[in-house]
């Protein structure tokens, strides 16, 4: 029964053994599990961090081309503008010039 009772005896103990192992195990796995999913958290935000940037850079390019353009035909209204009045101002001098060469013709006369 002694026999017996150290088998009994020494499964106990290599099952607590082996237990132990796997719990040894397990907290390793648990480790390496927790190091890759902050591994991976770090790559998906440098990941984001470049997208985001990205689409930054894509919302500014686009905007920056949108003022570039609008700037562009503000410029160009205004100098039809410029023209315009300038034009008038040159109708309304030769008129002027016109109205003092007849007055002083007038004068003259």
């Amino acid at each position: 029964m002694s026999s017996k009772l150290a088998t009994y005896a020494n499964l106990i103990i290599k099952y607590e053994n082996q237990l132990k192992d796997v719990e040894k195990k397990t907290v390793e796995d648990g480790k390496k599990i927790v190091l890759m999913a902050e591994s991976l958290s770090s790559q998906f935000r440098a990941v984001a961090e470049q997208v985001i940037s990205q689409i930054f850079k894509e919302i500014d390019q686009t905007y920056s081309s949108q003022i570039q353009q609008l700037s562009k035909k503000y410029t160009e209204e205004r100098e039809k503008e410029i023209e315009k009045i300038r034009k008038q101002a040159e109708k309304n001098v030769d008129k002027a010039v016109e109205l003092v060469v007849s007055k002083l013709l007038e004068v003259y006369k």
